[in-house]
């Protein structure tokens, strides 16, 4: 009765023909114009009304989060990344013949369009569906994004409009061949899926470098996407910090070392009075905007200063023709806190303002100084991706309505990077363009050591992004960071002298040791212990004696990187993909004569510890206020007949040991295997019985962090996982 008193006027509109199925070119029309990326200005010309004032917390509540916090670089350890697959909404409600599409508005209501005069309009609001996609090409790159998320040896957290659909998604990766083993689910509504831009932004505090989340609010007129850290915050346990500020994700870029950097499409965004969608939860007719304070431009800044960039905070000038977003994402990314990897339009663009805009947005990125007191530099640059035939574009307003193509739109997986691409995947991994595969070996170049994973997103042209846009890192437990001023390029100013090499490094449990491995030319690995001094760790590289070594080679190649391992057991590679063949590099030319003057600025000769107030910060908490939503009881363990038999461990976290009940029923013999977040096996054993038995894992043997307990036997795979404190 509630359901037809709700919607009595959108029911009477109801005749007795059926809508039809959109086609995929209907909906991929919808996508890039409703569900579109960048829908900031929506609210100024929607119907819906401004309502109440909403007026800010007086001051922070109490809970708020303990110690000193530090934001990770994107490069840097996750345990999972969050993603959903792609829903259709549709009216639930005949609303007569025709083609119709719903945008979920808040929970329950749903903005209605029908297809008309080759376009989608607008025809009133009321109850709707929703129905994943498992079948369309769109939908495939999500399902792709979940296997490479796995393959790089994080969880893969899927977002899903209800349980039930989470044997859609497991089923659907089992036909597609693609892993299915480290999949969680977080069930909950949405509006889209632009995780990048209303996820959450993790950060570290306290002693024991918790994971706690900072939650900015997102375009109004998606109110549930703006939740999504709620989501998490309730099925995760990860404590969820929000603020005022209207900002999004991809706008964000940091070095993991106090500074940050966005655009200034961030003030458009905060100088309007439009909060976020609400309503009573009743009547459809009291969904309206809350009414916020506007924001003048020194106010973000200062938000953003205290929240996430006390070091520094720089806004550049937003592209003007990126799809509407104005996001750094889009061509600027860092794979450590030395420098950037940027996508560079060629010459035959420098007509293009947003050419100009980013050669000038590139020299100011590179003038500004890091966390070592140089300036940061280029790694390595990207090319600009060009359309289906391999032709350039012939406008930036062309690409800016069709396409929006970048190779920066991508995402860090541990040592995996999920990597956009623009034709077809072939069987080696690799795009089949030729144009586009060429493109792929200057990215492997930009990123040595790294996996990449390649994934067809032409299906996202003018939706405004692509890759980075739609997944969302949760950093990993237990963190082992490594801050280090890398030695690079030509340095013949050191010809004949040794080189100083110094790293910081922490974690919890504090540092065991840490050494730097090195070679020449490609030969054998040498060892070189650095001695510690509080968190800094340094050495001496003993490069003079590759004078008579390889005396015959015109250019010298050293190649380095450091390894770190903590008290509590974890070891961890700078470069990550070092064991891939990701590794620092600098260079000698054997042709000049020896040179006595040293070029400082390329090496770190400070043996002194870091002030750890350089490197993290207290948050500024009047911004802040503490999500206190109640936790949700919802089952998120991949469901499936087998998993009855097995419970979860506990306790969990553990300290000493955890435990789990198992039902072997009549016998049944499981393989035991212990694997860490970085997809490493730890240990493994046989377990063989029958009946209901209690199975117990000594976690004292097991470093602080997170596992996959894994029991396979020659018909099932059950994966629990294990938090070790």
């Amino acid at each position: 009765m509630k359901k037809v008193f709700l919607f009595a006027t959108l029911i009477a509109l109801a005749i007795t023909a059926s809508a039809q199925r959109p086609t995929e070119e209907m909906m991929r029309q919808f996508r890039s114009t409703v569900q579109k990326r960048d829908i900031s200005m929506r609210h100024l010309e929607s119907n819906i009304p401004l309502g109440e004032s909403v007026m800010p917390p007086a001051k922070a509540t109490k809970e708020m989060p303990s110690g000193r916090v530090w934001f990770p670089g994107e490069w840097e350890e996750v345990q999972a990344i969050v993603v959903t697959p792609y829903y259709e909404y549709s009216p639930d409600t005949n609303l007569g013949a025709g083609y119709w599409a719903a945008d979920p508005l808040v929970t329950g209501v749903a903005q209605y369009y029908k297809y008309s005069g080759g376009q989608w309009q607008e025809k009133g609001m009321g109850p709707y569906k929703a129905e994943m996609d498992t079948s369309s090409t769109f939908s495939k790159v999500s399902f792709y994004l979940m296997d490479a998320i796995q393959l790089g040896g994080a969880e893969a957290w899927v977002r899903i409009e209800q349980m039930s659909d989470s044997s859609l998604v497991l089923r659907r990766l089992e036909r597609m061949n693609l892993r299915h083993d480290n999949v969680r689910f977080i069930v909950g509504p949405g509006n889209s899926f632009w995780y990048r831009d209303c996820g959450p932004i993790c950060f570290y505090h306290g002693d024991n470098d918790d994971v706690a989340m900072l939650d900015f609010t997102y375009y109004p007129g998606r109110a549930l996407d703006d939740s999504l850290p709620t989501l998490i915050y309730q099925q995760m346990g990860i404590p969820n910090y929000i603020t005022r500020i209207e900002w999004e994700g991809g706008n964000c870029l940091v070095d993991g070392a106090g500074m940050v950097f966005s655009s200034d499409a961030i003030y458009s965004n905060n100088n309007d009075r439009y909060g976020q969608l609400t309503w009573d939860g009743k009547n459809p007719n009291t969904i309206n905007y809350s009414q916020v304070t506007p924001l003048s431009a020194a106010q973000v800044r200062q938000g953003l200063r205290q929240l996430l960039g006390q070091r520094a905070t720089h806004i550049l000038p937003a592209y003007r023709y990126d799809g509407g977003t104005g996001h750094i994402d889009l061509y600027a990314d860092m794979w450590d806190e030395n420098g950037f990897v940027f996508s560079v339009m060629p010459d035959n663009y420098s007509s293009w303002v947003d050419y100009q805009t980013g050669m000038k947005n590139i020299d100011s990125l590179c003038s500004y100084n890091s966390i070592f007191d140089r300036d940061y530099y280029t790694m390595g640059t990207l090319p600009f991706p060009k359309k289906d035939n391999g032709s350039n574009f012939n406008s930036q307003t062309e690409y800016n309505n069709n396409y929006t193509r970048t190779y920066s739109n991508h995402t860090f997986v541990n040592n995996v990077i999920l990597q956009p691409c623009f034709s077809t995947v072939g069987a080696d991994g690799k795009p089949t363009a030729e144009w586009d595969r060429s493109n792929l070996e200057a990215i492997q170049q930009a990123y040595p050591g790294y996996t990449i994973y390649c994934v067809d997103v032409r299906e996202f042209d003018g939706t405004g992004g692509a890759i980075h846009c739609i997944t969302k890192q949760i950093p990993a437990e237990n963190p082992i960071r490594i801050l280090h001023k890398n030695i690079y390029g030509f340095i013949d100013a050191m010809q004949g002298h040794d080189v100083p090499v110094s790293a910081i490094i922490t974690n919890k449990s504090g540092i065991s040791h840490a050494e730097v491995m090195y070679r020449f030319n490609g030969g054998d690995w040498h060892t070189l212990n650095l001695n510690a001094n509080g968190n800094r760790f340094y050495g001496i590289l003993p490069t003079s004696a590759y004078d008579t070594i390889y005396s015959e080679y015109n250019t010298v190649t050293v190649e380095y990187y450091i390894s770190a391992t903590s008290n509590n057991g974890k070891t961890i590679t700078k470069p990550m993909t070092a064991p891939q063949g990701g590794y620092y590099n600098f260079f000698y030319h054997n042709s000049l004569d020896t040179l006595a003057v040293v070029d400082s600025s390329f090496f770190d000769f400070d043996t002194t510890a870091m002030d750890m107030d350089l490197i993290t910060f207290e948050l500024g908490t009047s911004w802040l206020v503490e999500d206190t939503t109640q936790p949700r009881t919802v089952s998120i363990e991949t469901p499936d007949t087998p998993e009855q038999l097995f419970s979860q461990f506990y306790p969990n976290p553990a300290i000493n040991q955890a435990n789990i009940d198992i039902d072997l029923l009549d016998g049944t013999t499981y393989r035991v295997d212990i694997i860490d977040i970085m997809g490493r096996l730890i240990h493994s054993s046989t377990l063989s019985d029958a009946g209901l038995i209690r199975y117990t894992i000594n976690t004292q043997k097991l470093a602080s962090g997170i596992y996959n307990v894994v029991f396979s036997s020659k018909s099932q795979r059950i994966v629990r996982r294990l938090v070790v404190k």
